[in-house]
C-alpha cells in the first residue's frame, strides 16, 4: 500500500505538470489544464459562496469532497501535488534529525487550519474571495507559474545554446529544439512580477518541514481541514491486533500525528491514509479493514477559536473594504478580455495564475497585480501592454479560468471585447512631438477597421519650409484596448501611446 501510494503521488505530480505545460497556444486537448483547480473542494465551496452562484466547472471538487466520506483524506495523502512536494522536501530537511533518537512531535498547532478555514468561509459569505491565497492547489499552481516555469525555460534555453555552439550534430539539436517549441516552450523567455515574494513564501512553507513533517498539511492547510471534517465518517478502519508491543514507533513516524496514546485508536480527521504506521510496525500488528472507527475523532476547534476566527474574518473584510473603496473605480489596471465586472471578478478569481501562464504563450500581456487595483486585487491578472499585448486571435485565458472569473468567449466575441482604450501622449508621440511621421501603432492595430487613423496636416519646419505630417488619433469606439500599439511604440521609456481602463474624460485630462 505504501509503494502504491508513492507511485500514485509521482503519477499525479507528473500529471499536474503535464496539464500545466499543455496550457499554451494552440490549446487543443480534451483534458482541461485547470483540472486540479476544479478538483479542489475548498475552491469550489468558497467560490460558489462568494459568487452567490452555482459554478458547473467546480462540480469535480464537490465529488472529491463526497468521496472523502468513505475513503478519508486520500486526496491529501495520494493526490495533492503540494503534499507530494512537501514529502520530498521533508526527507532532506529532517535528514539530520534522523540521526538522533526519534521523539513524538510536541508542537500542537492543528487547530490553526480549522481557524483559517472558518476565516476563509466567513470572508466568502461576505463576498471577499481570499481562498486562492491559501488553497494548496491554487498556491502550487501560482508558484509553478511565477517561479518554477521561468527558471526551467531559462535552463532549457541555456542548454540549447550550449548545444548549438560546438557546431556538431546541428540538425539533431535543431530538430529537438523545434519539437520543444511545438510542445511546451513559450515564444520567449517568460518574466513575471511578484516572483521574489512568491518564492519566499513557498520557501517558508517548505522550511517549516524542519520542525514537523508536513507542517503545512498538519497545521495550516484549510483544504485539509475541510476534508478532515468529512473524513470523520470514513468506512475504512485501522485495526491493531494483540501483537502490538506498544513500542510507539507508529506514533512517532506518523506524518500527521494522527495516532493517539492508545495506539489502536486513529484520529480519522487527521489521518491522510499514508500507511506509514503499517509500514514501520515491526510486529505487523496494523492492518486496514472496513468498519466504523473507534475514538472521539474530534475536530480540533473550540467554540472560542471558532468565534475568534469569525470575528477576524469580519474584521479583515472591513479593513479591505475600507481600503478598496469602490472596486469598480480602484486603480487603472486593465483586466483580461471577458473578465466579469470588477465586483464579481474579485468574488470569483482565485489568483491561480492559469491565465497569466497561458497568455505568456501568445502575446504575454497578463501579469499578477500587486496593488494596482487595491490590496484586495493582489495576484489577480492585469494587462501591462508595455510588457506584452493581447493577441487578437487568442481567447485562451477564458478557456483555462477554473471559476469563470474570465468568461470563455469564442473568437469573434473576444475580438469585440473591450479591455480599455488607447490614448496618445502628445508630449511623447513622435509625430506630435517632433513632426516626423511614425506609422508603427497604426500598422500593428489588429482590428479590421483600424482604430488608429491619421489626420494629415501641413506644418512649418525649423528652417521655415512646409511639410505634411500624419498626426495619429484613436477611434475610441473601435479600439478594444489590446495594447499592441503601446507594446510596439518605438519611443524609448514611457510610450507615446498608452492604454487605460479609465474613462475618456479622465484619460484626456491626465494628458492634455
Amino acid at each position: 500500500m505504501r509503494t502504491a501510494r508513492r507511485l500514485f503521488q509521482v503519477f499525479f505530480l507528473l500529471f499536474f505538470f503535464f496539464l500545466f505545460f499543455q496550457a499554451r497556444y494552440p490549446y487543443e486537448t480534451g483534458l482541461p489544464s485547470d483540472l486540479f483547480l476544479r478538483a479542489s473542494p475548498l475552491v469550489a465551496i468558497a467560490t460558489m459562496i462568494s459568487a452567490r452562484a452555482f459554478i458547473a466547472t467546480m462540480v469535480v471538487g464537490l465529488i472529491v469532497l463526497l468521496l472523502t466520506i468513505p475513503l478519508g483524506r486520500v486526496f491529501c495523502g495520494w493526490i495533492c501535488p503540494l503534499g507530494t512536494t512537501l514529502d520530498a522536501s521533508d526527507r532532506f530537511l529532517i535528514k539530520e534529525r534522523r540521526k538522533k533518537p526519534r521523539q513524538r512531535d510536541t508542537l500542537h498547532f492543528r487547530s490553526y487550519k480549522f481557524v483559517l478555514l472558518v476565516f476563509l468561509l466567513v470572508s466568502a459569505v461576505f463576498s471577499t474571495q481570499l481562498v486562492g491565497y491559501f488553497d494548496p492547489i491554487a498556491l502550487f499552481t501560482r508558484v509553478t507559474t511565477l517561479v518554477f516555469f521561468p527558471v526551467l525555460i531559462f535552463i532549457i534555453h541555456a542548454a540549447f545554446d550550449i548545444g548549438f555552439s560546438p557546431g556538431v550534430l546541428e540538425d539533431q539539436v535543431y530538430s529537438l529544439y523545434n519539437t520543444a517549441q511545438e510542445s511546451f516552450l513559450p515564444l520567449s523567455q517568460p518574466a513575471f512580477y511578484q516572483v521574489l515574494i512568491t518564492l519566499l513564501l513557498f520557501s517558508g512553507i517548505l522550511a517549516l518541514g524542519f520542525f514537523q513533517k508536513r507542517f503545512w498539511c498538519r497545521n495550516l492547510c484549510p483544504l485539509g481541514a475541510l476534508l478532515g471534517i468529512f473524513s470523520k465518517y470514513r468506512i475504512v478502519k485501522r485495526y491493531v491486533s494483540s501483537d502490538c508491543t506498544s513500542c510507539s514507533i507508529c506514533q512517532r513516524e506518523c506524518k500527521m500525528n494522527a495516532i493517539e496514546d492508545d495506539y489502536s485508536i486513529n484520529n480519522t480527521v487527521e489521518c491522510i491514509e499514508c500507511d506509514t504506521c503499517q509500514h514501520v510496525c515491526k510486529p505487523d500488528a496494523i492492518s486496514y479493514t472496513f468498519g466504523s472507527n473507534r475514538g472521539k475523532n474530534e475536530i480540533d476547534l473550540s467554540r472560542r477559536k471558532f468565534v475568534l476566527a469569525s470575528v477576524a474574518g469580519l474584521g479583515g473584510i472591513g479593513v479591505l473594504n475600507a481600503m478598496a473603496r469602490d472596486r469598480n473605480r480602484a486603480g487603472n489596471a486593465i483586466r483580461p478580455p471577458g473578465a466579469l465586472e470588477e465586483d464579481e471578478f474579485l468574488d470569483r478569481c482565485i489568483r491561480c495564475q492559469e491565465c497569466v501562464k497561458i497568455c505568456n504563450s501568445t502575446g504575454g500581456c497578463l501579469q499578477p497585480a500587486l496593488t494596482q487595483k487595491g490590496l484586495e486585487s493582489l495576484w489577480t491578472p492585469i494587462s501591462i501592454p508595455r510588457l506584452g499585448y493581447c493577441e487578437y486571435n487568442c481567447n485562451l485565458c477564458g478557456q483555462v479560468c477554473p471559476t469563470g472569473a474570465i468568461e470563455n468567449l469564442d473568437i469573434e466575441e473576444k475580438k469585440n471585447a473591450k479591455m480599455g482604450t488607447a490614448y496618445f501622449d502628445k508630449s511623447r508621440c513622435i509625430p506630435w512631438y517632433s513632426h516626423n511621421d511614425c506609422l508603427v501603432c497604426e500598422e500593428h492595430c489588429p482590428v479590421s477597421d483600424k482604430a488608429i487613423k491619421f489626420d494629415i496636416q501641413e506644418v512649418k519646419t525649423f528652417d521655415g519650409s512646409v511639410k505634411k505630417v500624419k498626426f495619429p488619433y484613436v477611434i475610441e469606439d473601435t479600439c478594444i484596448g489590446c495594447g499592441i500599439c503601446e507594446n510596439k511604440c518605438p519611443v524609448v521609456g514611457k510610450p507615446g501611446i498608452f492604454v487605460t481602463a479609465a474613462t475618456e474624460t479622465a484619460a484626456s485630462e491626465s494628458i492634455y
